[in-house]
């Protein structure tokens, strides 16, 4: 066997069902063996971009293993932003960089660079075969790797000599036996009755659940933790839908891009408790929602992770699911015992505060045009199932997101959260419809985060990716412009003109709404979900409309 047909049969072995890519000559020997091979279906996309993305969206909804695929020089160099926003996710993603012959890496030749130091930096594992035989050693602890511990891309770099090279007589390919490889870290015994007691001793606790609580499937026994201590607990920006959001016990988000009534009461919180969270700067708004007087417990499954931004009081190295099944027990009892819970009663005034909020969101006029990002995304929800899926680009629609549409599901929000880039959300919807094409997925994205990705409408249309896509179209990068206006009272870099979106969506063979009005939302959003084909509503907002919290409320 050639070194491509080892890697393409470690693929099927590891359960890839979805292999995404950019053509070159570097890449032909490995596309040509994927070809055939029937249980993987090759997309080709137009940037490395959007293949890292649309992989990054399979992995966020599915947990099953996706992979990207890049030509040499460039074509790897384009996958830089995506990795990274992949690695700052924690998102067990394998890369592929395909590569020049080994005998001309050293020699300076067109689209030769160092493929594997970049890398470094934003990957868990980078490695390189220097033989067909190691091939599959190598792509199975690529596989591994990229799950243990804290989940994170991982990257293997082929040169084309060893795609082509015969491997000899080699045992056959095994599957990675996944569950054999534990990462589900047990707390320490002592930590978790030192840690239920100073929970039940607070008067004012609050839990901060985390992508972590996602990534170990732990919603289940969050719940049950939470409904048995009564506290109250808010959902990080990553961690949307890590407890359903419609929960009596959730009091929404903190930080940057979350709620008024969540902020102050992190801030006012004498207790606080972070479950695979790691404090960071958007959900304590630059590390000032946190009394220095409070004391705080931190349960994460990456030990570099405790205390790193604050001087935690208890400092639990675990997975989230183990930590909840092993506190549940020990705090039952503890429970019982200390009778009625000041945290329930202060949960269900909190509770109270955080829907008047969401009351007063919608408490203007929603009838005037421009469109009001309020009224749209009113139409939105009232349309959404339980476990649509939403992604979400970056900027200052996103902001009237997080505080407006409840998550109901675990892996159900799809967002760059701590790499902030833009050119994410779009793809990563795509790849999300390809994982579940039973379910609802609407592409929640601005402008100019849209014209970043904008060349993947075609792979759409060519894919049969029926997703929706809804443009916040204000021809601008408006939120750093709300932010120069603050600052620098002028705008400089902010403002564009756009294409009409919707007619670009008919030209690649997709279904465009162009929307001016209020009146015109709701009858294509209903068009947009029932068509038969890849849809983009391409929504004129207004430019002046503030959030009332945050870095946009002014």
């Amino acid at each position: 066997m050639r070194g491509s047909e080892l890697l393409v049969q470690s693929l099927v072995q590891a359960g890839v069902k979805y292999a995404f890519g950019m053509s070159g000559h570097s890449t032909s020997a490995l596309l040509d063996s994927i070809s055939r091979e029937p249980s993987i279906r090759f997309i080709l996309a137009k940037h490395e971009n959007t293949i890292v993305s649309m992989a990054d969206g399979i992995v966020r909804v599915t947990d099953t293993p996706a992979v990207c695929i890049s030509h040499s020089g460039p074509s790897a160099a384009n996958m830089v932003c995506a990795i990274g926003s992949a690695f700052r996710d924690s998102s067990p993603l394998v890369m592929i960089t395909c590569n020049e012959e080994q005998s001309r890496l050293t020699r300076d030749v067109m689209n030769g660079w160092d493929q594997l130091t970049p890398f470094r930096s934003i990957t868990k594992w980078s490695e390189r075969p220097t033989s067909a035989r190691d091939i599959p050693r190598i792509m199975r602890s690529a596989f591994v790797r990229s799950r243990l511990g804290r989940p994170g891309p991982v990257q293997v770099d082929l040169p084309l000599d060893i795609s082509e090279q015969e491997a000899g007589d080699i045992p056959a390919v095994k599957a990675p036996p996944y569950e054999s490889y534990s990462s589900r870290v047990r707390p320490d015994p002592d930590l978790i009755v030192k840690l239920a007691e100073q929970l039940l001793k607070a008067k004012q606790p609050m839990i901060l659940a985390g992508a972590g609580v996602i990534r170990s499937k732990a919603t289940p026994e969050l719940v049950q933790f939470a409904e048995l201590t009564g506290v109250p607990v808010a959902n990080t920006t990553g961690g949307r839908g890590a407890l359903p959001e419609n929960h009596p016990q959730f009091v929404g988000v903190p930080g940057r891009w979350g709620h008024r009534t969540t902020s102050e009461a992190l801030k006012d919180s004498d207790f606080v408790l972070a479950i695979g969270s790691r404090f960071s700067d958007v959900t304590t708004e630059n590390w000032k929602l946190i009394s220095p007087s409070a004391k705080l417990a931190q349960v994460d499954i990456d030990p570099e992770e405790i205390a790193r931004q604050y001087c935690v009081d208890i400092g639990v190295v675990a997975d989230c699911r183990m930590f909840l099944q092993d506190i549940i027990p020990v705090i039952r009892p503890m429970v019982a015992k200390a009778g009625s819970s000041a945290a329930a009663s202060r949960a269900k005034a909190l509770k109270g505060k955080f829907a008047a909020e969401l009351q007063a969101l919608l408490d203007v006029d929603l009838d005037s045009a421009p469109v009001k990002q309020r009224r749209l995304l009113k139409e939105i929800g009232a349309v959404m199932r339980d476990d649509a899926i939403i992604s979400v680009g970056g900027g200052r629609h996103s902001h009237f997101v997080s505080m407006q549409l409840p998550i109901l599901t675990p892996r159900c929000a799809l967002r760059s959260t701590g790499f902030g880039a833009i050119g994410f959300a779009f793809p990563a919807a795509l790849g999300a419809k390809l994982a579940c094409p039973e379910r609802q997925v609407l592409c929640l994205v601005g402008d100019g985060d849209f014209s970043q990705s904008m060349e993947g409408l075609e792979t759409a249309v060519r894919e049969r990716i029926n997703l929706v896509t809804v443009i916040f179209n204000d021809s601008s990068y408006s939120s750093v412009k709300i932010l120069q206006q603050r600052h620098y009272g002028r705008n400089l870099g902010v403002d564009f003109t756009n294409p009409d979106f919707a007619k670009y969506a008919e030209i690649c063979g997709a279904k465009g709404f162009r929307v001016e009005k209020p009146g015109e939302i709701k009858p294509a959003l209903e068009a947009a979900l029932k068509a038969d084909r890849p849809c983009l509503i391409d929504v004129i907002v207004d430019p002046l409309e503030r959030t009332g919290y945050g870095v946009f409320s002014k």
